[in-house]
């Protein structure tokens, strides 16, 4: 499953040494130029590195544009691609769905589901991943909200949007008024160590930083562990970065 493809996506897939064609499922968070620029390239790339199906989740507007950003642009050059030899399967097996908080799905023993975050004006939606009793949140973009906060209670882990930090002192006027009004619609890193603090989150991965610096918080009130999210970390369920 990937979770949103912004620009660089394939190349990142590749470098984490996983198979690109082997990926067949997408949820995407929000219609965000940074979450989906990537994804007609991961459409083409893995179908070209031998995906078969495809099935594509997000929140209102994610057909529109896998009409527009893939199949209307790229419907003859795949048709070419097919005439050379590739299959069509992997091009026409394509199923997208919008779907609303509340809706959820059973993958091979993998319930996923969506939930509620706040990122006005833009339709948006977390996603929580639970297997065999464990569970990651993936927040998408989203403000602090109580949403977030219910949606992610018990979870083993929570990655989420910690792009309102506060800026550097030595920050532009300019640059410290964007990153306020930023803070409408994205957590703080503060804010979202509160909110895994009040879900009983057991590890929080902040993430969609801005490049001023390191994000810091004061964690007395929160018992987990707290990680400052990079370019291809991997983690488990059982609170061990490998």
């Amino acid at each position: 499953m990937l979770v949103d493809a912004g620009d660089g996506v394939v190349g990142q897939i590749l470098r984490s040494g996983t198979d690109l064609g082997s990926i067949h499922r997408v949820a995407l968070t929000h219609m965000h130029w940074d979450h989906i620029l990537g994804y007609p390239g991961f459409v083409w790339g893995s179908w070209i590195a031998g995906r078969g199906s495809l099935q594509t989740w997000g929140p209102t507007g994610t057909r529109d544009m896998h009409e527009r950003l893939v199949e209307g642009f790229y419907r003859d050059q795949a048709g070419w691609a097919i005439d050379l030899g590739f299959p069509p399967s992997g091009w026409n097996d394509v199923l997208i769905d919008d779907v609303a908080p509340g809706w959820s799905i059973d993958l091979d023993g993998c319930t996923v589901e969506a939930g509620a975050v706040v990122h006005p004006p833009m339709a948006a939606v977390s996603y929580r991943f639970t297997y065999q009793g464990h569970s990651i949140v993936i927040s998408g973009d989203t403000a602090a909200c109580d949403s977030l906060v219910e949606f992610s209670r018990g979870a083993d882990i929570l990655v989420v949007d910690a792009c309102a930090a506060p800026p550097p002192p030595d920050a532009s006027p300019a640059r410290q008024q964007l990153i306020t009004n930023l803070h409408e619609f994205h957590a703080s890193p503060q804010e979202c160590v509160d909110m895994a603090a009040e879900a009983g989150v057991g590890h929080v991965v902040l993430t969609h930083h801005l490049p001023e610096g390191t994000p810091t918080v004061e964690a007395a009130a929160f018992k987990g562990r707290i990680s400052i999210g990079n370019d291809l970390d991997r983690y488990t369920t059982g609170l061990m970065k490998r």
